[in-house]
């Protein structure tokens, strides 16, 4: 790497410090083995000398894609050990099939795992970086997104907002640190860290955008890489006036069991109605259904005027409509 070394722990410690930490809460170290996340250990690790008075732990979740994932976690427990750091790693089993994309079911089942092995109220701690953030947009943009979409990733996220149980916060204290500069850090304080031979097969999506694309765009236009994180600033930044606007607008429609009426809605736009529609189905903690799900919903759910029950189905959610016209969010237990 020809990446000059600079420090990193003032960005990591200015991240931790935006927070309002509390004596003895837990901060975890999120670990995937790679150059990223071990660099955000070892910043962990320098952090906790300084701050004894926090609980801290790491975790490791292997969901065995990879045939040397055991040696890799075995590994990872050697370095906490030598650490004499806190450690948790288990493997993960992910659901398999034709119509379900490995890593997308992976990262779901480790957030989930991870909510559940940390404390309520813990700090997790992630290791995406810039190069990460500029990826995200682009398979964003690919997918047709939005601002939500396009605004990638947040640094920082409390479990709330990410609809899931407690109120943990997900931080992402690198996201403004490109890849080249966390090599620089790991080689030299002379971290272990997994290089995973599939990061390298451009079959996959993230990986031709990394290797084959964004080297290209920064090449042409240095500032390329800038320009994406501005962006998606603006597109964060212009969805959360959007979701405050919306918030407003629901509360009327929305009953005691957060059910939605949805005549409510009739008096709005199309576009309008799509959008308090997302804003419900994001307050109740369901993943997006596509465009062609949304109008399907919207013409079904709002437009019809029969006393029919009609149903539309995506991925683990079930909607459905009262016959006094109030929009029912369930959890289908298969898809």
């Amino acid at each position: 790497m020809n990446t000059e070394y600079r420090d990193l722990y003032p960005e990591f410690a200015a991240a931790l410090a935006k927070l309002t930490l509390r004596p003895h809460q837990q901060l975890v170290a999120c670990l995937g083995g790679g150059a990223d996340s071990q660099t955000i250990l070892d910043l962990l690790d320098r952090w906790r000398s300084e701050h004894p008075d926090f609980n801290y732990l790491a975790i490791h979740l292997d969901h065995r894609f990879h045939p040397s994932s055991g040696e890799w976690a075995e590994g990872l427990r050697q370095d906490c050990l030598r650490r004499n750091f806190p450690m948790l790693c288990e493997v993960l089993p992910v659901p398999q099939g034709a119509r379900i994309s490995k890593e997308a079911a992976g990262r779901e089942a480790r957030y989930q795992r991870l909510n559940e092995l940390a404390d309520d109220d813990a700090v997790m701690l992630l290791g995406q970086h810039r190069n990460d953030q500029i990826e995200t947009f682009l398979l964003q943009l690919k997918r047709g997104a939005g601002p939500k979409g396009l605004a990638a990733m947040a640094q920082t996220i409390d479990g709330e907002a990410a609809h899931r149980s407690g109120s943990q916060t997900w931080l992402r204290p690198l996201l403004g640190v490109s890849k080249a500069e966390i090599y620089a850090y790991a080689e030299h304080h002379k971290l272990h860290w997994i290089e995973d031979d599939t990061n390298y097969d451009t079959a996959i999506d993230r990986n031709f955008l990394r290797h084959e694309v964004v080297p290209k765009l920064e090449e042409r236009w240095p500032q390329f890489g800038n320009s994406v994180l501005r962006s998606a600033q603006l597109c964060a930044e212009q969805q959360d006036v959007l979701e405050e606007l919306l918030h407003e607008q629901l509360k009327p429609a929305v009953n005691e069991a957060g059910e939605l009426a949805v005549d409510q809605l009739k008096s709005h736009s199309a576009a309008t109605q799509r959008a308090l529609l997302r804003a419900w189905l994001h307050q109740n903690g369901a993943t997006m259904p596509s465009y062609a799900q949304l109008e399907q919903i919207r013409t079904q759910m709002v437009q019809t005027g029969n006393d029919k029950q009609p149903q539309v189905a995506w991925g683990r959610f079930l909607l459905t409509r009262s016959r006094d016209r109030y929009l029912q969010l369930q959890q289908r237990t298969s898809s």
